[in-house]
């Protein structure tokens, strides 16, 4: 699909970071001061072009956004020709009907059950207790479930590698594919030197973003050309979103950074860097996936591939230090662009619109149509797909040792409603910042009146994060000029060229996290199309012809943003609260979640993930879960 730029300058180096090379703008163009100038950008090529920003502007800051699709017929034709060149988009048409829903859902809205199994109906109790005799007449093998998000998937994949007989199992693998976010991936890479927790950026606190946000409702929201600020900040809470059982997040939120700053100054290795060290991992397992498996996951990685821009001075001076500490730290190898690189990527405009730009040897972008390419290699390696199901319900049994054990599971057909059961002998969830966890109601009072209070559920309460998903259409009007664009990050917005014809491009675009909201917020919107129409000019031999679509993607925030495991029983685990950073550690996530999970699963011993890396993430939970439902 791509014809590689030669950038001979652009050799691999060891790892590190240069900070006194490449170029340097001290006082970039602002080309967007105004939304007129917005919008000529935006209809320049199209007069129709700007429909999208029309969308935006109707009602004020607190009206929010869903998902929208736009209704021209000339893009949708453009759409359809790009997938019949690019087939693996069709997996993530904004026309398929399972897209285009207009409802969203909200946090609490999915809900997952866990109850005793002595308690389910008598389909349930039959299909596991078959499967438990079959099991220990030995003429069958154990079953694992994995149900939801990146880590789920590769997670079924590593099962799948499993050639010795003693301890392979058969896989199943769950997606409700009801959130856009989840069929796609919000972000669509691995973000290796982007995996940064909520409180590493000092600006990003949890009483930090409070404060953001309160001045965004107070002073300057109602003018929505507040967001066409190069500064503006896209981690944020929606002010009509705070709810008193949020507010412990923030708190924890606070104690946490303050616990990692200690450790920094103490020489101890913190949580922001064991994340980082995790990503890497997560980098190497799924090379691993893609040799024993014969596929490809991520973008050739023979070129260069990930470029970040920095739009203000704030931005770039913050990135030495982060940059510098990534090269000591994680040994990434980073790279500062001089001019000429700059062009060739991006056209000679650039250059006076950015202040520098760094080249990322080390990133890996993961392919788009991420979720099919993960369903087509599960299915051809023997795994079960059960697509558009959602699972409702887990049963619980003793284990015979006084412990309590998953048995089996309830899905839900999400287009016809009927319900199956699944018996089970190992469940891996990652089910995403929407779906909370529940007992099956009782009828004595203190456990009730616990359960209506949220107390000691199986998975800790998390808040959600909602950021912006949208994909550009572009007209090339210079062929010779659109050569290679690399995945281009800016602060906290990024876009990557998803499909090309010999006419037009596909552009995906993501940003943003705001808390509390679960539709996207029109001020991210807006900085998002000002971000990227200010990087891709007719200089580059692009022209902006339409928003083919957009949608809200949720992320989950708890207190430390880290992403943590719920050990539910001894051979179920479920993972919550990533808060962004998902796509770059699906790989070691992954491999934890087998872990705990009592799986086996082979790999090369160098790939181990140290305990030191996972530990601080997990919670145990077990014997609350069998105390809660009385098995124990």
């Amino acid at each position: 699909m791509h014809s590689e730029t030669c950038l001979p300058r652009l050799e691999r180096p060891e790892a590190g970071c240069d900070a006194s090379s490449g170029y340097f703008n001290a006082a970039p163009t602002r080309v967007f001061p105004s939304l007129d100038h917005l919008r000529r950008a935006m209809t320049w090529a199209n007069a129709s072009g700007g429909l999208f920003l029309d969308y935006l502007l109707e009602g004020n800051y607190f009206a929010g956004k869903a998902t929208w699709v736009n209704p021209s017929a000339p893009v949708r034709q453009a759409y359809e020709a790009m997938v019949a060149a690019n087939p693996f988009l069709i997996s993530e048409s904004p026309y398929q009907p399972a897209f285009a829903r207009k409802d969203v859902r909200v946090r609490g809205q999915n809900k997952v059950f866990v109850a005793r199994l002595d308690t389910a109906c008598e389909e349930v109790r039959l299909v596991a207790g078959e499967h438990r005799k079959a099991r220990e007449a030995g003429i069958c093998r154990p079953r694992a479930i994995f149900a939801g998000g990146p880590a789920a998937k590769i997670g079924a994949l590593l099962s799948g590698l499993q050639t010795n007989p003693a301890d392979a199992s058969d896989v199943v693998f769950v997606l409700d594919g009801a959130e856009q976010s989840n069929e796609s991936g919000s972000a669509s890479y691995e973000h290796v030197n982007h995996a940064n927790a909520l409180n590493a950026e000092l600006d990003n606190t949890g009483l930090g973003i409070l404060g953001t946000a309160l001045r965004r409702a107070i002073f300057g929201e109602a003018d929505a050309s507040v967001a066409l600020g190069v500064d503006y900040r896209k981690v944020d809470l929606w002010p009509r979103g705070v709810r008193l059982r949020d507010l412990p997040v923030y708190l924890h939120n606070e104690w946490h950074g303050l616990a990692q700053r200690v450790r920094k100054l103490l020489g101890w290795p913190t949580d922001h860097l064991k994340s980082r060290l995790a990503s890497k991992v997560s980098t190497q397992i799924l090379a691993e996936i893609e040799r024993q498996m014969e596929i490809r996951l991520r973008l050739d990685q023979e070129s260069p591939r990930a470029v970040f821009l920095y739009l203000s001075r704030r931005n770039h001076e913050a990135s030495l230090v982060d940059n510098r500490e990534l090269a000591e730290d994680v040994g990434l190898a980073i790279q500062k662009l001089d001019a000429a690189s700059l062009e060739a990527f991006y056209g000679p405009a650039i250059l006076d619109r950015v202040v520098s730009g760094d080249l990322f040897l080390d990133n890996g972008c993961i392919r788009h149509g991420f979720d099919r390419l993960c369903m087509d290699a599960m299915e051809r390696n023997g795994i079960e797909c059960r697509h558009r199901q959602r699972l409702s319900r887990v049963y619980f049994e003793e284990d015979g040792h006084g412990k309590a054990r998953a048995a089996a599971v309830t899905v839900e057909d999400m287009n016809t409603g009927m319900l199956s059961h699944l018996a089970l002998d190992h469940l891996c969830l990652s089910l995403g910042p929407t779906a909370t966890f529940h007992y099956e109601p009782t009828g004595h009072m203190l456990p009730a009146l616990s359960d209506r209070l949220g107390l000691d559920l199986p998975v800790p309460h998390q808040t959600i994060a909602t950021g912006l998903s949208a994909q550009l259409l572009f007209r090339i009007i210079d062929p010779d000029k659109v050569r290679n664009l690399p995945f281009t990050g800016m602060k906290q917005t990024h876009f990557v060229e998803i499909g090309r014809t010999s006419s037009h491009l596909v552009m995906k675009l993501t940003c943003g996290g705001v808390i509390g909201l679960p539709v996207y917020s029109r001020s991210y919107a807006i900085n998002a199309l000002a971000s990227i129409l200010a990087i891709l000019t007719p200089e580059c031999g692009l022209a902006f012809e339409d928003v083919i679509c957009a949608w809200p993607c949720t992320r989950g925030i708890n207190g430390p943003n880290n992403g943590q495991i719920v050990r539910l029983g001894d051979n179920a685990v479920a993972r919550f609260g990533e808060g962004g950073t998902g796509m770059s550690k699906m790989g070691s996530n992954a491999q934890t979640m087998l872990d705990l999970a009592g799986m086996k699963w082979p790999v090369s011993p160098e790939l181990r993930l140290d305990p030191s890396l996972y530990q601080h993430t997990v919670i145990d939970r077990r014997k609350p879960v069998a105390r809660r439902l009385g098995l124990r």
